[in-house]
């Protein structure tokens, strides 16, 4: 409405506040900032992120790929939706899946991250060996040591 009703006034006040929550998430969490100890760290001394990040005025299309290149005005701001961004609170990269091509690409990094494993499987094997080698006594002795153990 044109008038400053009770209604419109709070839904510009909730507004106003979502903008700025955004905004300060935005900076915490989704800002990007390039080390030599981190994404740096490797024989091409480039990001592994992949930033700094085309910059895009306007949603386009390429003529050349027919890909879509979505609007982004920060070269080290993951792509972002504000409502996303309100709602989980964190950092978030976000992509267009219009293309059977993007969506093996998502697919297989996401399948690659949540089973990437921190130790590698040998690393595994000789911390298993370490222990029953320094407690064989234990799993090889009588039941009285074995009582003993717990």
């Amino acid at each position: 409405c044109n008038k400053k009703c009770k209604n419109c006034a709070e839904r510009e006040t909730w507004w106003e506040r979502f903008q700025n929550i955004v905004d300060d998430l935005l900076l915490k969490s989704n800002v990007h900032t390039c080390r030599r100890t981190s994404c740096l760290k490797n024989k091409y001394g480039t990001c592994k992120a992949r930033f700094p990040r085309n910059v895009y005025e306007e949603t386009m299309i390429d003529p050349e790929t027919g890909s879509i290149e979505l609007k982004h005005g920060e070269a080290q701001l993951n792509t972002f939706t504000s409502l996303l961004t309100y709602l989980i609170r964190c950092n978030s990269d976000v992509t267009s899946l219009l293309s059977g091509t993007a969506i093996k690409a998502v697919i297989s990094y996401v399948t690659d991250y949540i089973t990437k494993s921190p130790l590698k499987t040998h690393t595994i094997f000789d911390a298993v060996r370490s222990i029953f080698d320094k407690n064989s006594e234990f799993l090889n002795g009588s039941s009285s040591q074995k009582e003993k153990a717990r």
